[in-house]
C-alpha cells in the first residue's frame, strides 16, 4: 500500500477522534459546567475508548486548548474571506461583526475558555492584529499617511476589538451585534487617524 494513502487513512482517523471528542465536549458544555465535567463523560458521549482519549490528549483543559483554537483558526479563514480591503471604516467594523458573530456561534465554547485562558485570548488577539497591521499597511502602500505608527494603530484597535468582544459575550450579550458594529463605527470615527498625501 502507499505510504501516502496510509497517513491519510491515519490522518483521516485522528480527525474524526478529534471531531467526536470535540463534538462530545461542546454537547456536555449545554448540560453541565466545564469544572463538572470529567474525561470518561467526553469519552462515554463520543463513544471512544479512555486510552484514545489520552493518546491525542493529557486531560480536557488541553482538549479545551486545542477546540479553542481550531475555533480561532475558523475566525481568521472567515475572516480572510469576507473582509472588504478598500474602505478602511468599513475593515474595522466587519472584522468587529466577524468576531462578535463568531463569539456569538460560538458562544458555550468562547465562554468557558477564551475568557479563562489567557493564550487563547493572546492568540485571538494577535490574529486581529495580523489583520489591522496588513490593512494599514496596504492603506499606507496605496498613498494614505498615518498620523501615528502603523504599529501603535495596530496595537491600540486589536485588544481594543478583542476586550470589547469578550466583555460583550462574558455579560450575556446585553446589546445586539449591529448596534455593538454601530459603536465601533462610531469610535473609528472618532479616532480618525489619516490623510492623504
Amino acid at each position: 500500500m502507499n505510504d501516502n494513502l496510509i497517513n491519510e487513512n491515519l490522518d483521516l482517523r485522528i480527525r474524526r477522534t478529534h471531531k467526536l471528542l470535540f463534538d462530545s465536549l461542546t454537547s456536555l458544555l449545554t448540560e453541565k459546567s466545564f469544572d463538572d465535567i470529567r474525561i470518561s463523560d467526553i469519552c462515554d458521549k463520543a463513544m471512544v475508548h479512555r486510552t484514545t482519549f489520552y493518546k491525542h490528549f493529557e486531560d480536557k483543559y488541553q482538549l479545551l486548548d486545542f477546540l479553542l483554537r481550531q475555533l480561532i483558526k475558523d475566525f481568521e479563514e472567515k475572516s480572510l474571506k469576507c473582509t472588504p480591503i478598500d474602505n478602511t471604516k468599513q475593515y474595522y467594523t466587519n472584522l468587529f461583526r466577524l468576531l462578535l458573530e463568531h463569539m456569538c456561534e460560538n458562544r458555550k465554547m468562547y465562554s468557558v475558555g477564551l475568557l479563562n485562558n489567557g493564550s487563547a485570548m493572546k492568540l485571538l488577539q494577535k490574529i486581529v492584529l495580523q489583520f489591522i497591521r496588513s490593512k494599514l499597511e496596504n492603506d499606507e502602500a496605496k498613498g494614505i499617511n498615518f498620523i501615528v505608527p502603523i504599529s501603535i494603530i495596530a496595537e491600540f484597535y486589536s485588544p481594543a476589538l478583542v476586550y470589547s468582544a469578550g466583555e460583550w459575550l462574558e455579560e450575556g450579550m446585553p446589546i445586539p451585534i449591529e448596534q455593538m458594529v454601530q459603536y465601533c463605527d462610531t469610535i473609528v470615527d472618532t479616532l480618525h487617524i489619516t490623510h492623504k498625501i
